[in-house]
């Protein structure tokens, strides 16, 4: 493209064709105004000034037409078409126009136009059929903008070449009028041909010229390198300076400064002494240039060493890709991670590089990405190369040009295969250190279970002694010392001692009772779980005075003896924590008894447990009661607002984690 082959494409170019088309529009308008009489400009008529007539307008309002279509810079399909198309059948009408009036000059052959301009409503002569010169431009016009884009096979535009040829040829009439030559050629021309005309033709040349830059002559022109601005500064200084100095030496003889036969020999040397100015000068802006150009080129071969060293020597693969895949640059690290040379690698895509057709994909699905996204991104990939298996870790990023346009993108890449080695074993390790941890909370909590049950065990056992042993023992104590009361006389001091006697015996029982309870309720193992927290709560509301409101299900409940003195032993300590600690006038004991679960909600009204880290209380029956309902595999929940109450929410499964054997069978016979 233009821009990508260090060409510019100035404004001014892509309005100049334009330009030029309504100048010449306007010429053709003001001719055909000018044939109709109807337009006056400062009392006289400006056909004095436009020697065109109305047909001949027409003609140019064609090719200025033409030359407009060519000029449009459409990217919309259907409409560059039609832009084409129109312009391809005005300058067919040009063409034409031109051809009609060479045959009618030279063979006297008329094509129908001047039928077909009455029919049409343009009056007047058509004055090409005066001027073959101007036929013979506007046939040339005709071909120009046909084959506006029409390119051969080694390269060139015969349309530049076209436009040449018009405007050398309409600089003849011109350089004849300027110098008073009537007669240039056989035809004529400076005669049939007004100056006007020729000026509408050099202008026309020039914008069919201006109109497609990026042709080989225009860029030429337009090219930033060295030929361009030296053919852009020259061609017209020293075209202006020989006509300055003919016109110069022209009014020197005219004035009698100097003999005609001297005019030559002068000429000839002020304009080599000017000319040798010039091209000096110039030269010397070559040099600067040059020099300029020399100094850029060191300081840019200076950083290219610098980026190759840096290429070189990285342990990083870096590459850079072009918009088709095609590798254009790896460095050694990635010719040696791909396991090939340089002249392996160039030119080639992913599916050319790596040896599983799955890696090609996965590296043109990435490469895809951040060309559509246009930003930088990372990936991590582990593929199979010829060497080894590797991970990398990947940057691409796009590759810009100058004018912010993608040209492919840039990669580098790191292996981090030992790295990704390391953390697979730092994985591993911590999954071993979390499965043994776990094991060890395991173990912790079945010995914890364990204790549990052995303390369970030996308060049955004590309870069962104590009722056994101890409350037989009482039981016959006071058995005895009744038949003995009854045989004492009837005295004062025997009745008195007798009476003492009878109410520590029965103080002595009932503190054998409640230790008895206390260490394992009777009711529990006979009644279930229900019984015992009613009668808890019950005795708990006795001797403490606490309002004390249970609430528990309708139907018979059978859970395995663990679960029942679990749920036991929290409601005890429960209520042993609001006894000391709580304040409260009022407490609700709920048991629920749901679809899988089994939850126990313990609610009081006293000064509440802070609200600031509730689980964070590390009072032993808590914990305790934390501790005992982890292991049958519930949740524990402690909520609190200071100064409205505390609640307890135990959320336990009705078939514990670890319940045992003897368990499910307990569960069955309470069933």
């Amino acid at each position: 493209m233009l821009e990508s082959a260090g060409y510019r494409k100035p404004f001014t170019f892509m309005i100049a064709p334009l330009i030029a088309a309504a100048f010449i529009l306007t010429v053709g308008s003001v001719a055909i105004c000018n044939a109709s009489q109807e337009l006056w400009v400062l009392n006289y008529r400006l056909a004095d000034l436009i020697l065109i007539g109305a047909k001949t307008g027409t003609v140019f309002i064609l090719a200025a037409l033409a030359l407009a279509f060519r000029s449009f810079l459409v990217t919309n399909t259907i409409s560059r078409v039609i832009a084409n198309a129109l312009a391809s059948v005005f300058a067919l009408c040009v063409l034409v126009a031109g051809a009609s009036a060479l045959l009618q000059y030279f063979f006297g052959f008329d094509l129908g136009l001047e039928f077909l301009f009455a029919k049409i409503g343009v009056q007047g002569k058509f004055w090409l059929y005066e001027s073959p010169l101007a036929g013979l431009g506007f046939v040339l016009v005709g071909f120009c903008l046909l084959l506006l884009d029409f390119r051969t096979s080694g390269g060139h535009y015969p349309s530049e070449y076209i436009a040449f040829i018009v405007i050398g040829m309409m600089g003849i009439p011109l350089v004849g009028h300027l110098y008073n030559v009537m007669s240039v050629g056989v035809v004529d021309a400076a005669r049939t041909l007004p100056p006007f005309m020729s000026v509408t033709f050099l202008i026309l040349g020039l914008g069919i010229l201006a109109a497609r830059p990026s042709h080989k002559l225009m860029r030429l022109w337009n090219s930033q390198s060295p030929g361009g601005p030296v053919l852009r500064r020259l061609l017209p200084n020293s075209l202006m300076l020989l006509i300055v100095l003919d016109f110069a030496i022209k009014w020197g003889v005219q004035n009698r400064l100097y003999d005609a036969d001297k005019a030559s020999p002068l000429l000839i040397m002020l304009s080599s002494t000017l000319l040798f100015i010039m091209f000096c000068r110039t030269a010397v802006l070559l040099n600067r240039e040059y020099e300029e150009r020399q100094i850029g080129e060191a300081a840019l071969a200076e950083s290219n060493a610098l980026l190759r060293a840096v290429s070189d020597n990285t342990p990083d693969a870096i590459f850079v890709k072009d918009l088709n895949g095609s590798m254009i640059f790896a460095n050694p690290a990635k010719l040696r991670l791909l396991g090939k040379q340089r002249r392996q690698v160039i030119g080639l895509r992913s599916e050319d590089l790596y040896l599983k057709k799955s890696d090609a994909e996965r590296v043109n699905k990435e490469d895809l990405s951040v060309i559509l996204e246009g930003k930088a991104m990372t990936f991590e990939a582990t593929t199979r190369y010829e060497c080894s298996t590797r991970t990398m870790l990947s940057t691409k990023a796009p590759w810009l040009d100058a004018k912010g346009q993608i040209m492919g993108l840039v990669g580098i890449s790191t292996d981090i295969t030992e790295r990704k080695h390391m953390e697979d074993a730092l994985k591993a390790h911590e999954t071993q250190l979390e499965a043994l941890v776990a094991a060890r909370t395991f173990e912790v909590s079945e010995l914890i279970g364990h204790l549990e049950t052995t303390r369970e065990e030996e308060k049955r056992a004590i309870a069962r002694e104590l009722h056994d042993d101890l409350g037989a023992a009482l039981t016959a104590l006071n058995m005895h010392l009744s038949l003995i009361f009854q045989q004492m006389p009837p005295e004062p001091k025997f009745t008195e001692r007798s009476a003492k006697i009878k109410v520590l015996l029965s103080s002595i029982t009932d503190a054998t009772r409640r230790i008895q309870n206390g260490l394992r309720p009777d009711k529990l193992d006979v009644f279930g779980v229900k019984i015992a927290i009613a009668e808890q709560a019950a005795e708990f509301e006795k001797y403490t005075g606490i309002v004390c409101n249970v609430n528990l299900p309708d139907d018979q409940l059978g859970y395995a003896p663990r679960v029942d003195i679990a749920l036991f032993r929290i409601v005890q300590e429960a209520l042993n924590n609001i006894a000391k600690h709580a304040k409260a006038t009022h407490i609700d004991v709920v048991l629920d008894d749901v679809d899988h679960e089994i939850v126990l909600t313990v609610r009081d009204n006293g000064v509440g447990i802070p609200a600031a880290n509730p689980d964070a209380m590390t009072t032993h029956g808590l914990r305790g009661m934390r501790e005992r309902v982890a292991y049958l595999g519930g949740s524990f929940k402690v909520s609190g607002v200071e100064g409205k109450g505390t609640t307890i929410v135990i959320t336990i499964p009705k078939t514990p984690k670890n319940t045992t054997a003897a368990d499910d069978n307990a569960i069955e016979t309470n069933n």
